[in-house]
């Protein structure tokens, strides 16, 4: 019985090593540093603003979530989508993420510019998350299994008529 169970153990590392394989350092390095700033600076908003600026690519986000109203913004409609883009990252995003502060990253898989892995939050609840990447260490959505993605509950500014 002991054997059987060893040999179920060992297996499944190997598969959680393989998962944790097929997704770059880089990005791992990235997701796992994004996560511990974030959660060190929770309370403080001009950090959390600091690293809003580093991790996020905010211009990219604004237009995807503006879809094709982005086209007939003016710059002051453009301003105010960016800006709502960084005041629920800051505001909302950032805090509501403090329920997975010390969770560990089991990295699912990698495809292209996307990385899976799941976290688990204080209550024991494991969520899978999707983080999509633009270059190397910014991040252009984000999506919570249950919950929905980051630019879906950003929204829009209103497009004029």
């Amino acid at each position: 019985m002991y054997i059987k169970a060893a040999a179920i153990g060992a297996v499944w590392l190997l598969v959680a090593d393989s998962a944790a394989a097929s997704v770059s350092n880089t990005r791992q390095s990235c997701i796992r540093e994004a996560m511990d700033a974030g959660s060190a600076a929770l309370g403080n908003p001009n950090r959390l603003s600091t690293l809003y600026e580093r991790y996020f690519e905010g211009e990219r986000i604004a237009q995807l979530a503006a879809g094709r109203d982005w086209k007939r913004y003016s710059e002051i409609q453009r301003n105010a989508q960016r800006n709502r883009v960084k005041r629920f990252v800051v505001g909302v995003l950032a805090p509501s993420f403090s329920e997975y502060k010390g969770s560990e990253v089991e990295f699912l898989s990698e495809s292209d510019s996307k990385v899976k892995g799941a976290v688990t939050d204080s209550q024991g609840q494991r969520r899978t998350v999707t983080w999509y990447f633009t270059g190397e260490c910014k991040f252009v959505n984000l999506s919570i299994d249950g919950y929905g993605s980051l630019i879906s509950f950003v929204g829009k500014e209103p497009a004029r008529n």
